[in-house]
């Protein structure tokens, strides 16, 4: 909790100690950026505590975190995003908070993959 104002602060490995509003909107654009073109991705806004995102039925989910937040834009299992992701991350400044953040999306992207793809090292029935 937060003495100065009372409020909750949630730890963000992405934006560190230091979580401003600032820092808050730079993540919504990038993500923003990132999903734009795709049919059916939700949008992110910035809050001064989080973000919000919202699908396109309307439905909202308020985060705290970068993992948090990618996770919801994630559920809607966005075709093409893992390589928007990866392309994104040779341009992007090495250590940069977009890279950053481009970079937990991308391994977030990475294990709802392997999570979803059936193994291979299963024999099946027998």
């Amino acid at each position: 909790m937060c003495g100065a104002c009372g409020s909750t602060v949630y730890a963000d490995p992405v934006l560190g100690d230091e979580q401003t509003l600032r820092k808050r909107m730079l993540v919504a654009n990038t993500v923003n950026s990132l999903t734009a073109t795709i049919p059916g991705a939700p949008r992110t806004t910035a809050l001064a505590d989080g973000w919000t995102v919202a699908g396109p039925t309307g439905a909202t989910t308020l985060c705290h975190t970068v993992v948090e937040l990618w996770t919801a834009v994630l559920a809607g299992g966005l075709p093409g995003l893992l390589q928007r992701l990866e392309v994104q991350l040779t341009s992007a400044e090495p250590g940069s908070l977009a890279a950053l953040v481009t970079d937990a999306g991308r391994r977030l992207a990475r294990h709802r993959l392997l999570q979803s793809s059936p193994s291979n090292n299963t024999i099946g029935p027998i």
